[in-house]
């Protein structure tokens, strides 16, 4: 069954592009007959006009017969009761045509059954939508299959995400227990849960673990396809996309110097320098990864090479290349507070955000071809070991008397520099109000 259900599943986009021609067929087909049935829809409808007025026709005939018949009958009897009359013209008093015996009586008899000029009639054209046969029902046939198989896709691709999701819990469980002694808290009760991945979303999965020495809790996210959404899974045809894991570690104030670190892909470092205000200030400079032993599509963000040297060891670099699809980012900070807010946002003028000492890490799911495995979760094992690796080597490491003096001058200056700026906003803001006031 399962191989049947993974065979049927390689062929979704295949199918989802059938379905997409099968839509353009059909409307190109409604289109195309409504413009041939408009010359003779409405055949039925004259035909019944004429019937209609051969059977009037008949009508009337039918009377005017009936009329000459009575009036030969009255001349006839006339004729049995004529007497014989003088020579003399005499007046008989017929009452019929008296006036003052009948008001309103025309002597001028109208003919029965003749009726006037025939008006001029048009036949309105009948709405589609009245007729009996299946071309009315395109609309509602497409309707029905689109709503099929958006119901189909949405049950398969939650049910497959929910298996990735379950295929990284159970390979990563074990390495995780043995470094944190709560995983999988999901705060809903006073005591710690275990072994709960929280799922957010139909493509969002979450993961609390605490209880180690030197960071307070880490944080995993993991961050799937939606492929319980038709319109995302059309839009990765064109525009493919890849699943990733993030973890978010969140260090103890009193664990970790201050420095910033960053290793990121050469493709979005400039991108990611520019929004990230700690990397930004601290970290002006990027270095190619060769420098340190990495491989060459990465660059590396430090606020001292001191730091870098310490914090990259061998171990860290050797897993690194080994896994270089996998491995996307990381970020290491005391100064993290998230991207940049634009300078017109009401937050951006409001107290600053007080900074994080966190380990950010982005991994990227590896996979053949383009659908994702159970197997390809079991693949991100190394990086959560390096995970933990890398939380002992912060807090390990310490600044020496001149680096930290530097560190410390450092973030005075950032400070002193995001204290005039949001005066400066504040300023902007009630000079603002007063000209609309006076206004």
């Amino acid at each position: 069954m399962a191989s049947v259900r993974g065979y049927l599943k390689s062929f979704r986009p295949i199918l989802i592009m059938i379905f997409v021609l099968l839509v353009g067929f059909l409307t190109y087909i409604t289109a195309t007959d409504e413009a041939d049935d408009s010359v003779n829809d409405f055949a039925e409808f004259e035909t019944e006009g004429d019937e209609d007025e051969e059977e009037e026709a008949e009508t009337q005939g039918t009377n005017v017969q009936e009329e000459d018949e009575g009036d030969t009958q009255d001349e006839g009897d006339e004729s049995e009761a004529t007497v014989e009359e003088p020579d003399e013209e005499q007046e008989e008093f017929d009452h019929f045509t008296d006036e003052e015996e009948f008001e309103g009586y025309s002597k001028e008899k109208i003919p029965k059954g003749k009726s006037g000029a025939q008006p001029d009639l048009k036949i309105e054209k009948v709405p589609v939508h009245l007729r009996t046969s299946w071309e009315g029902f395109y609309a509602e046939i497409l309707t029905l299959a689109g709503l099929a198989v958006y119901a189909l896709n949405f049950f398969a691709g939650r049910n497959k995400n929910s298996r990735l999701a379950t295929a990284w819990m159970k390979s990563n469980k074990e390495v995780l227990e043995s470094n944190f002694s709560v995983v999988g808290d999901d705060g809903s009760s006073e005591e710690p849960q275990q072994g709960i991945l929280v799922k957010e979303t139909e493509s969002l999965y979450s993961l609390w673990c605490t209880g180690r020495v030197g960071c307070d809790g880490m944080l995993v996210e993991i961050k799937l396809q939606k492929r319980h959404d038709l319109v995302s899974v059309i839009s990765y045809l064109l525009k493919p996309a890849k699943d990733t894991v993030t973890v978010t570690v969140h260090m103890t104030d009193d664990e970790m110097d201050n420095f910033v670190l960053a290793i990121l892909p050469k493709k979005t470092a400039t991108k990611m320098q520019k929004e990230l205000q700690d990397l930004t200030f601290f970290c002006p400079d990027k270095r190619s990864g060769a420098k340190y032993a990495l491989p060459a599509s990465f660059v590396v963000l430090a606020e001292s090479n001191e730091t870098a040297v310490n914090i990259l060891t061998q171990q860290i670099t050797k897993v690194i290349s080994s896994n270089e699809d996998i491995f996307d980012s990381l970020i290491i900070s005391d100064q993290y507070v998230g991207p940049k807010q634009p300078e017109d946002d009401e937050q951006a003028s409001a107290k600053p955000v007080k900074p994080k000492k966190v380990l950010i890490f982005n991994f990227n799911v590896p996979c053949k071809g383009t659908g994702t495995k159970s197997a390809d979760m079991v693949k991100l094992e190394p990086m959560t070991k390096l995970v933990v690796h890398c939380i002992d080597r912060v807090r390990r490491f310490k600044h020496g008397k001149e680096g930290k003096a530097k560190a410390d001058k450092k973030r005075r200056e950032l400070e002193e520099n995001l204290l005039k700026q949001s005066h400066a906003q504040r300023q902007e803001v009630r000079w603002n109000n007063c000209k609309i006031n006076s206004n």
